[in-house]
């Protein structure tokens, strides 16, 4: 498994686990069946930025994995140093702030 894999696998954990998640996904239909998250329920709104930062997450997570394999792959070269050392400081200030999160998996990525 290279970095980019696992960062990409990461991503897509992530992002299914938001469609699983009825707290995460709930707002997600109401976003999609509206096509809005600027509504006048302040609560109704945190859910659903809540939910659709979470997934765009994901998302970022499986774009830079692509980005990483394709880096590596292209350039024959190791990931980056300073990337592992971005994966770490940011998830370490993640299990910091939020324990009971999925933060764990990319510190031990990093």
């Amino acid at each position: 498994l290279t970095s980019g894999n696992l960062l990409i696998s990461t991503g897509i954990l992530h992002s299914g686990f938001g469609l699983f998640v009825p707290e995460l996904r709930d707002p997600l239909f109401r976003i999609a069946t509206e096509r809005t998250t600027q509504i006048a329920d302040v609560n109704d709104r945190s859910e659903r930025e809540c939910s659709f930062w979470f997934q765009v997450a994901g998302i970022m997570m499986i774009s830079q994995g692509y980005l990483l394999r394709n880096y590596c792959q292209a350039t024959r070269k190791k990931v980056p140093q300073w990337f592992g050392w971005y994966l770490t400081g940011l998830s370490t200030v993640g299990v910091i702030v939020m324990p009971a999160s999925g933060f764990w998996l990319i510190l031990g990525q990093g």
